[in-house]
């Protein structure tokens, strides 16, 4: 009982009949069995409050899962009318903020040079023609 060795209930049983008396003793029990049996009675409500949240929340996900994804009437009207394909606009000064920025950079950065050309290695031996 509550991890109490029969030594260590036996020590309290003692210790409570010295402090209170044989008289108060058992008005003293009385009120310990009526808080513990209101707090019982408190720790049930409270999970089976906390049983019934997670059922009705259970309850609602599982509605939610069960509904469609699109109401037929609109996917009814995406199948009827395909979108046409529009190409994007080009690139402007107008419509690309910083454009005109990168395109003066672009110019004014030296274009990259071929590497320069590696003359045939000469062979000693070949006799020349």
């Amino acid at each position: 009982m509550f991890g109490l060795s029969f030594f260590e209930i036996a020590i309290i049983a003692i210790l409570a009949l010295v402090l209170l008396g044989p008289d108060r003793l058992p008005e003293a029990a009385k009120t310990i069995g009526k808080t513990l049996k209101d707090f019982k009675k408190t720790t049930e409500g409270l999970k089976d409050q906390i049983e019934r949240e997670m059922f009705s929340a259970e309850k609602a996900l599982d509605k939610l899962v069960e509904a469609p994804d699109v109401p037929p009437v609109a996917k009814a009207a995406m199948d009827s009318s395909p979108r046409p394909v529009v190409p994007a606009p080009a690139a402007s000064r107008e419509n690309v903020p910083g454009l005109e920025a990168a395109l003066v950079e672009s110019l004014a950065a030296p274009a990259p040079q071929p590497p320069a050309a590696v003359p045939a290695p000469v062979d000693p031996a070949a006799k020349p023609a």
